[in-house]
């Protein structure tokens, strides 16, 4: 039976969120979008760079990097909020722990190995003579060795992250219900005066205000990236920020309703203050790497732009989705259940499908989208025929698939929170 959550009264109505599914699921896709458009960023800042590079790989990496791990903080701590209050403390750490822990643990042993070989074979692929280039040559010249006393949490760090957030929230919702009385009823009330109550207007500039805080902490313009398994714990108490909002939001679903009203314009706000933002970011990095005398000054204020944009855009965002997404569409059901595996999955194929295409001359403007296409329309083929209905399948999505046709076929739903 669900149990009480001290900050998420029972209600019904905690059925799926088809929108707020699909936006999860999207950020995770925008994924292979950023590691892909890397490979053409111009001037090169990745491990492995294309011949043909264009300036927009960078304007792109750049405003998607802005909101999209934000926006799906965010959405994690809703979902996470929902299977604690569906399953329980237990039920909550044993779902968790399959599908979080294992393909943690699991996935990095097995890419991690991957990833070396495709960035080998990549830069072996490079040097070769065009005359003489072919996969069995490659693979001869290609080294296959991985340091794993360098290696790092990969793009995998937000499943590490997560664990601390499941930990950390559930934990804090366990004293509230037993151990501190009414606290948790003052502070439910106390949040939903904020988030649909007569406070509401003023939360934007409350959320703006504490997240530029921490985002002050940052080293970069931005939000700094994981790059270790040491904790960078600026970095996971920011994050850790969004989850915690998404996490008491599960609280007052209300006003996940509320957001579809004005949801477009909000959007269409976000989306301005995104381009806003994109110059501020390109204009902060030139001043702090100016070292200048008013870079301080202006990495503030980027700080409080792009603060600003992310709280817009995820109001926007939620709005929207839930508005276009308000019941079941098998296509987009598909590609959600299919996009934790492109995660996954996606890292060494950002290499590897650019390398092979290295000798196509053609803007990098053409073939940045082009490889986007091709990274997943691999995973999706290996998803349908080797993942939906298989071990592997159950492991990330909880039940196996019919593997044809591109349905979910006459099976129960899974939970929503699965």
């Amino acid at each position: 039976m669900p149990i009480r959550h001290p900050l998420h009264p029972q209600s019904s109505g905690t059925g799926r969120f088809h929108g707020l599914d699909f936006l999860r699921a999207a950020m995770m896709l925008l994924g292979v979008v950023i590691h892909t458009a890397l490979v053409y960023h111009e001037p090169q800042i990745w491990i492995y760079e294309d011949p043909n590079r264009t300036a927009f790989a960078g304007i792109l990496v750049l405003g998607i990097h802005i909101f999209r791990m934000p926006v799906f903080f965010v959405m994690a701590g809703f979902f996470a909020a929902m299977l604690f209050n569906r399953r329980g403390s237990t039920g909550f750490a044993s779902h968790r722990y399959d599908r979080i822990v294992l393909p943690l643990v699991i996935g990095w042993f097995v890419l991690f190995p991957l990833l070396s070989w495709s960035i080998s074979f990549a830069y072996t692929w490079s040097y070769l003579p065009a005359g003489d280039r072919t996969l069995g040559l490659a693979y001869e010249k290609m080294s296959l060795n991985a340091d794993f006393a360098e290696a790092g949490p990969m793009h995998l760090w937000f499943l590490y992250y997560l664990v601390y957030y499941y930990l950390a929230f559930g934990v804090l919702t366990i004293i509230l219900r037993n151990f501190t009385g009414p606290v948790g009823g003052w502070l439910r009330r106390g949040f939903n005066a904020f988030s649909t109550g007569p406070l509401r207007w003023i939360r934007i500039p409350i959320l703006v205000i504490a997240t530029t805080a921490l985002m002050l902490t940052m080293k970069e313009p931005g939000i700094d990236t994981a790059e270790s398994f040491w904790p960078l714990w600026h970095v996971i108490f920011l994050y850790g920020f969004y989850f915690g909002i998404g996490w008491l939001v599960f609280g007052d679903r209300q006003i996940v309703d509320r957001l579809k009203e004005w949801a477009w314009w909000r959007f269409g706000l976000g989306v301005f203050l995104l381009i806003v933002a994109v110059i501020m970011g390109i204009a902060t990095h030139f001043a702090v790497d100016a070292e200048g005398e008013h870079s301080r000054a202006i990495f503030i204020v980027n700080q409080v732009i792009q603060a600003t944009t992310c709280w817009v855009l995820i109001l926007g965002l939620t709005g929207v989705a839930e508005r276009l997404f308000h019941r079941e569409n098998t296509v987009v059901r598909y590609f959600v259940d299919a996009s934790y595996w492109i995660y996954l999955m996606h890292l060494p194929l950002c290499f590897f499908i650019p390398a092979l295409f290295r000798g196509w001359d053609a803007p990098g403007l053409v073939k940045m989208p082009v490889m986007i296409l091709l990274v997943t329309a691999v995973l999706l083929v290996v998803y349908h025929l080797a993942v939906r209905g298989t071990g592997l399948g159950v492991l990330l999505n909880g039940r196996r698939y019919p593997v044809w046709p591109f349905t979910r076929g006459q099976a129960a739903e899974p939970p929503p929170t699965e």
